[in-house]
C-alpha cells in the first residue's frame, strides 16, 4: 500500500488493487492546502471541521463514519467508538478507531482519539502494522499519553499526526514532544518524503517512528 500524508491528521490510503482511502479530510481554515482527489471509501472519525471536509473529493465513494465493520473490495474496515476529550465524551464528543485489514497487514488510524481508551479496545488493535496516532494534545491525546498506547499496542510502524507545523496555527504540540518520549525505545525514521510505500514483506523487525514530512 501506499500512504500520503496529506496534512493534519488526514491521508490517503492506495492499495494495490488500486482501491483508494481518505481519512479525515480537513476544511480550508486547518492551514494545509486541501487537494482535490478521487476516493472510493472516506473513513471520518467525527465530525468536526478538520476531519470532515469531503468537498474537495469525488467519484463514487463510500461515507465511513459510524461504529461497525465494513467491506470495500479487498479491504475490511472495523470503526470502534472511543472519546474525543478525557470525560468520555461530555466536552468533544465521540470518537472513531478505525482498523483496516488487507493482504494481511493492519492499518489504524486513531482520528481525534482524546483519552487513553480501556482494554477492550487496546486488545482490538494490539499488533496493528501501522498506527497513525495524533500526538499534539490539547484536543487529543498527547505525546506522554501517545506513547502509553504505542508501547501496548507494539506496532511496526508509528506514524505520527495531529501535531503543529508551520502550515498551521492549531493550538497544538509540536512532533519535538513526541520524538523525544520516543528516542530511545523506537527507532525513528525521518523519511524525507510525504508518502510510504509498504507491503507485509518490507515491515521491520523493530517497531519504528517514521516522519512524514509535509511538503
Amino acid at each position: 500500500m501506499r500512504i500520503d500524508w496529506l496534512g493534519h491528521s488526514c491521508f490517503k490510503v492506495v492499495l494495490k488493487s488500486g482501491l483508494r482511502l481518505v481519512y479525515d479530510p480537513f476544511d480550508n481554515t486547518v492551514g494545509y492546502p486541501q487537494q482535490e482527489m478521487e476516493a472510493d471509501v472516506v473513513v471520518i472519525s467525527h465530525h468536526h471541521f478538520d476531519h470532515d471536509d469531503v468537498s474537495k473529493i469525488s467519484g463514487d465513494y463510500m461515507v465511513v463514519d459510524s461504529e461497525g465493520v465494513y467491506e470495500k473490495g479487498e479491504a475490511s474496515i472495523e470503526c470502534i467508538k472511543t472519546f474525543h476529550d478525557h470525560h468520555d465524551g461530555s466536552n468533544r464528543g465521540e470518537n472513531l478507531v478505525s482498523v483496516m485489514t488487507v493482504r494481511g497487514m493492519r492499518f489504524c488510524h486513531m482520528g481525534d482519539i482524546g483519552q487513553i481508551p480501556g482494554d477492550d479496545v487496546l486488545e482490538k488493535i494490539k499488533g496493528v502494522d501501522i498506527l497513525c496516532i495524533p500526538v499534539g494534545g490539547n484536543y487529543t491525546i498527547d505525546a506522554e499519553e501517545a506513547m502509553k498506547i504505542c508501547d501496548f499496542v507494539s506496532p511496526n510502524i508509528i506514524i505520527p499526526m495531529h501535531f503543529k507545523t508551520a502550515q498551521t496555527d492549531m493550538d497544538i504540540a509540536p512532533l519535538h514532544d513526541f520524538l523525544e518520549e520516543a528516542r530511545g525505545i523506537y527507532d525513528i525514521s525521518h523519511h524525507g518524503k510525504c508518502y510510504l510505500n509498504i507491503d507485509k514483506a518490507t515491515l521491520k523487525k523493530r517497531t519504528r517512528v517514521v516522519v512524514m514530512e509535509y511538503l
